[in-house]
């Protein structure tokens, strides 16, 4: 059985063969490819020289450990609401059983 490689498949193998990432033989298919579709080879090549969506931002360290340590009060608090709610909810729970066993005589 011989697969048909499409332009898919190069565009998914093409940013790890620039990377340095894919094996021999995908970089010699990729190269291989686009030595034949040179139309192909040419758009890649543009979109490269594309700005990138979504701009490289520099934090001062004083600012990441601000970003950071907010992070975790976040999580802290997300942590003890959930924590709370499960607490509140098992109470509940056992006073209801509480209530039917009282409820049906007890013992």
């Amino acid at each position: 059985m011989k697969l048909e490689v499409t332009r898919d498949v190069i565009g998914d193998l093409y940013p790890l063969c620039r990377a340095g990432e894919a094996s021999r033989d995908s970089q010699s298919l990729v190269k291989q490819y686009l030595a034949e579709d040179k139309e192909y080879a040419m758009k890649l090549t543009q979109s490269e020289q594309m700005p990138h969506s979504i701009p490289s931002i520099q934090l001062s360290p004083d600012a990441e450990r601000l970003l950071l340590d907010d992070a975790r009060e976040r999580a802290r608090l997300k942590l003890l609401l959930i924590g709370g709610s499960i607490a509140l909810a098992g109470l509940l729970a056992i006073g209801a059983l509480g209530m039917l066993f009282i409820r049906s005589g007890g013992f």
